[in-house]
């Protein structure tokens, strides 16, 4: 099955990717607000029911600034390193928290994302490569 990749938001002033297949998405980072991430989805006839993780690259605040908000609003689990979420001072529901490690694949539904180390200025910086 084919993925859909859209960018909702890609600078310094905020991150954040679409992923899914249509019957199920991810979100990489959520570096805008969580009221901003919604009104781009639902112009893009994307829906937040779909999204079933959000994939936190690094701790910069253009990447996980609407990131607590939009996970606790819609119940959506977060993926973050423990590193990243500490330096990141993020205050996120416990149940909704979950750590991975490089290299790691997490499967969500029919999408397998696997965590991929890179080089960058922060604590502990992974890209995501993901597949249906």
């Amino acid at each position: 099955m084919s993925l859909l990749v859209a960018s909702l938001n890609s600078g310094s002033n905020g991150n954040c990717y679409y992923i899914g297949n249509g019957d199920v998405a991810v979100l990489i980072d959520a570096g805008i607000s969580a009221r901003e991430t919604e009104r781009r989805m639902k112009q893009l006839g994307l829906s937040l029911k779909r999204v079933k993780g959000i994939f936190i690259t690094h701790e910069h605040s253009d990447h996980i600034g609407g990131v607590a908000k939009l996970s606790k609003r819609h119940k959506i689990p977060v993926y973050i390193t423990q590193a990243t979420r500490l330096h990141g001072n993020l205050q996120l529901d416990e149940s909704l928290c979950y750590t991975f490690k490089p290299h790691e694949v997490i499967a969500l539904d029919e999408l397998t994302i696997t965590a991929i180390p890179k080089k960058h200025d922060a604590i502990d910086p992974h890209s995501f490569v993901v597949a249906s």
